[in-house]
């Protein structure tokens, strides 16, 4: 469980995250220590009644978005006694964060054993990046290649077809969302200059 919390944890923005279990408290962080465990507990049992709460009055909440000026709260329901509480800077991109958090939210839960799951939402678009790459976004996507390969080289297949997994798991591959996927393979690209001159010669096809 550690593992996965440290691979969240490289999404930019994140600071760190922690896996609250309603009879044990918390079983798995990665927040930075400044976060005593006193109040890792004491945040994750207010966060986790606040879905018991909707549960009472009959609403199907599954995720929360707290924002303070000094930090973004995040909080994700895994199961029926379990949540994962992620800590992040006041501007992170909210989007990006649960984009790459749905990919590891089931393999969080089942390291949960001792609770009753709750299905997670459905995957609704089950395409895989290969289907992708071949169907009606075959040209978009050759040009998005093309341009990131002038930046990372010959690894930019490979970046495409990860970044592509994560993109599918949050819609259907319309040229309308293109635009998302840019916005996760420019992060790959280590200066400010290459990542301006990278959504610039994609323009035309995002």
């Amino acid at each position: 469980m550690q593992k996965l919390l440290e691979e969240i944890k490289t999404s930019p923005g994140i600071i760190g995250s922690c896996v609250y279990a309603n009879q044990k408290g918390v079983i798995a962080s990665n927040l930075p220590a400044i976060f005593k465990n006193e109040t890792q507990e004491r945040v994750g049992n207010i966060l986790h009644r606040i879905f018991k709460l909707n549960e009472t009055i009959k609403l199907d909440v599954n995720a929360l978005e707290i924002q303070y000026d000094e930090a973004l709260i995040l909080v994700k329901k895994l199961c029926k006694s379990s949540s994962l509480v992620i800590i992040c800077e006041p501007d992170a991109s909210t989007h990006l964060i649960n984009m790459a958090v749905s990919v590891l939210a089931e393999d969080l839960q089942n390291l949960i054993t001792d609770c009753e799951k709750t299905p997670l939402p459905s995957k609704t678009y089950p395409q895989s990046p290969q289907e992708v790459m071949n169907g009606t976004l075959s040209e978009e996507l050759k040009t998005v290649k093309r341009c990131l390969a002038q930046h990372i080289g010959p690894v930019a297949g490979k970046i495409l077809e990860k970044h592509l997994r994560v993109w599918l798991q949050n819609g259907a591959a319309v040229q309308s969302r293109l635009r998302e996927l840019a916005q996760l393979l420019v992060t790959e690209i280590d200066d400010e200059p290459g990542q301006n001159e990278f959504l610039t010669n994609i323009k035309k096809v995002i």
